[in-house]
């Protein structure tokens, strides 16, 4: 029973949670590296900037880990 709670307990505190990132509005058209052509779309997710690949157009927000 000890372990179980253990597993439980370790689980639960190591567990990632989401944030929201906001879109922007920046956007540049790449091709990928299969030489399709797709979106590299700049976000905002606590204060910090990244840039992620879309296919179709640039999500509003999407959620990151």
């Amino acid at each position: 029973m000890k372990k179980l709670i253990f597993a439980v307990l370790m689980i639960v505190s190591t567990g990632s949670f989401a944030v929201t990132a906001f879109w922007t509005g920046r956007q540049e058209q790449v091709q990928t590296v299969s030489y399709q052509w797709a979106w590299n779309c700049q976000y905002q997710a606590n204060g910090q900037y990244f840039w992620q690949i879309f296919t179709m157009s640039c999500p509003s927000s999407i959620e990151v880990y």
